[in-house]
């Protein structure tokens, strides 16, 4: 599907556009917006969603115009070599497209050093700001997109089923390892203990280990180190007087493997790790708020701002707080979707990154902007331009008066200075005396 929507809307986004003139002074001047591919695009990406990360990005860089080099995760390989294959497959000239295989701490500077136009790199907030300095030598613009930690706000007027189904998706599916998965929610405190309730008895049914034949919920984590920081951050919060108020349910051998189970929390405070760090794990704290404003503050209260939601029957309240959260993308009774959306950009605030990709914005990101200037009227109709050399007090009289025409202080300010302009009309046709068009379409040289 993303395939489709660049391949029917590419053309028609990065093709010449028109930029309208908004200054009478430059009344000669048209402006066109040209879309110019970068060169060679380095893309870096993540082992939780192997595939569909890189894969979207390489599309938009190649549509573009673009080459690509791509290096996927170490420990997901068989995924790069994989998107090769599609590459090779779709009949692209041969070294369009280059998938390398290294260390993940050597391909960066690598790509650096070797001159890509720009590089796009998912992962860690660490590595994203040394990629960034790197790439601040050579001033080798770079996209960045670094992860969240992802608030679901409950107002008291929501449909409690929804949300908390809603919840159960997005904080555990793929074991709460993506970067818009929700790490805190915070509901009303009216609905607070029905809600958690209901969470808690929907996460004990849940199940997780090792899939066979689709038996589990909840499969594994990826890396033993995801598995220790989630283990980490939920310790910290037992520690400092949080409880553990449901987990999901095992199945078969879970002691061999990276598994941890779905995780209900509650009496979490702001200052716990699972509250202001990217947990990316099955963990899901909840917060009772008294009203609206607290619910915005304390989602707002984190350095990460990659994606939201707000829960509630009502749409108008549903935007009120939407409108206010520091996010990229905020989803109204939903959560955890709109990666899969071509058309929407994609990408956060503060520290889960900066650019964007998909979409009109993430394809645009794949290209300089070059504006052209031009002059309506034929070339050499108009000798100079009204303010070029000499100077002169009567000129500067009459460019003073246009100006106030063109951004007037009320109507009577704005019809003063018209007539004064038109007292000195024949300092504004100087720059046309010499090539006046007559009635028989000659021209008369004055």
């Amino acid at each position: 599907m993303a395939c489709e929507w660049y391949a029917a809307n590419t053309a028609r986004v990065l093709s010449p556009q028109k930029l309208s003139c908004g200054n009478m002074l430059f009344f000669n001047k048209s402006n066109t917006l040209q879309y110019i591919p970068l060169g060679v695009v380095g893309i870096i990406s993540p082992w939780n969603f192997p595939f569909t990360i890189p894969f979207s990005e390489v599309i938009m860089a190649l549509m573009a115009g673009n080459g690509v080099v791509l290096k996927v995760a170490t420990a997901t390989t068989h995924v790069g070599r994989f998107i090769e294959e599609c590459i090779s497959a779709g009949g692209f000239p041969p070294g369009l497209f280059v998938h390398v295989v290294m260390n993940g701490s050597d391909v960066g500077p690598a790509m650096l050093k070797a001159g890509v136009d720009k590089l796009f790199f998912t992962g860690s907030v660490q590595v994203g700001k040394q990629l960034m300095a790197a790439a601040a030598e050579t001033l080798t613009p770079v996209s960045l997109e670094l992860g969240g930690n992802d608030p679901m706000i409950v107002l008291a007027d929501a449909s409690i089923e929804r949300a908390v189904n809603c919840a159960l998706w997005a904080g555990f599916q793929n074991a709460g390892q993506a970067c818009a998965s929700v790490e805190r929610i915070y509901v009303h405190e009216s609905i607070h203990d029905e809600f958690l309730a209901e969470l808690a008895a929907k996460t004990r049914a849940l199940r997780h280990g090792p899939d066979v034949n689709f038996n589990v919920d909840i499969g594994a984590v990826t890396t033993e180190a995801q598995l220790r920081t989630i283990k980490e951050h939920v310790e910290d919060a037992v520690s400092r007087g949080a409880r553990i108020v449901a987990q999901s349910t095992p199945t078969g051998d879970v002691t061999s493997g990276n598994f941890y189970p779905a995780t209900v929390l509650t009496g979490v405070t702001a200052d716990m790790l699972v509250m202001r760090e990217e947990t990316f794990g099955p963990v899901l704290p909840v917060v009772p708020f008294s009203t609206e404003e607290e619910a915005i503050a304390m989602a707002n209260d984190c350095r990460f701002a990659l994606t939201s939601s707000v829960f509630s029957r009502n749409r108008t309240n549903a935007w009120r707080v939407a409108t206010k959260l520091e996010s990229g993308v905020v989803s109204i009774n939903d959560h955890l979707y709109e990666h899969g959306m071509s058309e929407v950009p994609w990408g956060g605030w503060k520290n889960s990154g900066i650019g964007r990709t998909h979409g009109e914005l993430g394809l645009k990101e794949m290209c300089h902007v070059r504006c052209i200037n031009d002059d309506c009227l034929p070339s050499g109709f108009i000798h100079r331009n009204l303010w070029w050399f000499p100077q002169s007090r009567e000129l500067y009289d009459t460019l003073l008066h246009a100006v106030s025409v063109a951004a007037p202080r009320g109507v009577t300010h704005a019809m003063a200075n018209f007539f004064s302009l038109m007292k000195r009309a024949g300092v504004m046709l100087r720059p046309w005396r010499h090539h006046i068009p007559t009635r028989e379409g000659k021209s008369k040289i004055l």
